[in-house]
């Protein structure tokens, strides 16, 4: 069990963008300590499960669940096709931009020729 808990803190961890430095950090221990949790190699009290869930913002019931990880955590960097899904967001993120700019450069055209034509 307590390799099924490690493996399901480290995932969701990653898919947070968490370093493990940044957990032992927010936990108060060791690094090294933090890691033989994910591993398996300590056995983490509840309360420590708890603090943890705290910081990943999950409920603790999450780490306990017999489901499958991956149908609740997505990889960020599971490859689609040649892209990773962070690779999708960040493009999804550009072009949102761009569009915010087309529209903007629209904007400042439609008015400089309304300008013209009043000049006429």
């Amino acid at each position: 069990m307590k390799y099924k808990i490690g493996y399901r803190i480290r995932k969701l961890r990653e898919s947070k963008d968490y370093s493990q430095q940044n957990m032992a950090g927010e936990l108060g221990i060791s690094t090294s300590a933090y890691s033989k949790i994910e591993t398996g190699k300590t056995d983490p009290s509840i309360g420590r499960v708890e603090e943890i869930a705290e910081i990943l913002e999950v409920d603790v019931s999450y780490f306990f669940q017999e489901q499958n990880i991956e149908s609740k955590v997505e990889d960020p960097n599971k490859a689609y096709g040649f892209a990773t899904k962070s690779d999708i967001e960040e493009l999804m993120s550009l072009i949102d931009g761009l569009k915010r700019e087309i529209e903007n450069l629209k904007a400042r055209f439609q008015n400089l020729t309304t300008a013209k034509r009043k000049k006429r």
